[in-house]
């Protein structure tokens, strides 16, 4: 009985891990497209004119994207 139930609550615990992982996974995966496009949004706005305001707005989404990647417990 006892080791029916610390089975049970090791495959739940291992469950959770396998959905943090993916979680993870896909929060990078967003974020590294989210920089590929800031890099090329940047290097566009560099050559017109309203370049710092673009840059300020890429610069906040960017950290929006990051807190809102981390989940809480």
């Amino acid at each position: 009985e006892i080791a029916a139930l610390n089975l049970a609550k090791y495959r739940k615990v291992q469950t959770e891990l396998e959905d943090s992982a993916e979680r993870a996974e896909l929060a990078e995966n967003q974020l590294g497209k989210l920089r590929a496009k800031t890099r090329s949004t940047v290097s566009v706005s560099r050559t017109s004119p309203g370049r710092e305001i673009r840059e300020s707005t890429i610069t906040r989404a960017a950290s929006i994207m990051r807190s809102s990647s981390v989940r809480p417990r």
